[in-house]
């Protein structure tokens, strides 16, 4: 479910994070493939997010080529670390209008998730974020953001505390509407 913070991080992906202190309790498990990368509950589902959430309108996310893989590794003290690559598209469609886009957001990305809900999130490449209302607030990021470039976000108590970019970004709602 990967780059989907919706107002937390459930979402999503993560590469090149840093490394948290304490040695790995066991070897990474295998390489494993990314079956639900939406967290939709079913293999390539899809998701809506609901209007006035995120964008004014809902937006329907499709799962259009998913070939990706995900390495987790759980440290001694719990945190957990997830790497993701391989290739992802997703349609996203303003179920009001109709209109659809597809877009490359493969990353890679790095996941850090910390046992007191505390973590890390940094993409390089295509990524893309969902922003709740606490995330947005946070973060004064639209709902629906298209980044490509290293992006870095902090999350806490299921909300995103911060973000940072070092390349570009574009605005989902405004594509889609």
């Amino acid at each position: 479910m990967r780059k989907l913070i919706i107002g937390a991080v459930t979402a999503v992906a993560l590469l090149g994070a840093p490394a948290a202190a304490g040695a790995a309790t066991a070897a990474p498990l295998a390489r494993t493939p990314v079956t639900d990368p939406l967290g939709s509950g079913s293999p390539n589902g899809s998701i809506t997010l609901p209007a006035n959430q995120y964008c004014v309108f809902p937006v329907g996310v499709a799962v259009v080529t998913n070939n990706e893989f995900q390495d987790v590794t759980t440290l001694a003290d719990g945190t957990m670390v997830q790497k993701i690559t391989g290739n992802l598209v997703l349609s996203f469609k303003n179920d009001t209008t109709g209109k659809t886009i597809e877009k490359n957001v493969s990353g890679p990305s790095t996941t850090t998730s910390h046992p007191d809900g505390t973590g890390t999130f940094q993409g390089q490449g295509p990524n893309w974020l969902a922003f709740g209302p606490n995330g947005q607030a946070d973060t004064k990021e639209p709902g629906l953001v298209f980044t490509s470039g290293l992006v870095t976000l902090t999350f806490a108590s299921g909300t995103v505390q911060s973000f940072s970019l070092n390349g570009t970004q574009e605005n989902g709602c405004t594509l889609l509407s």
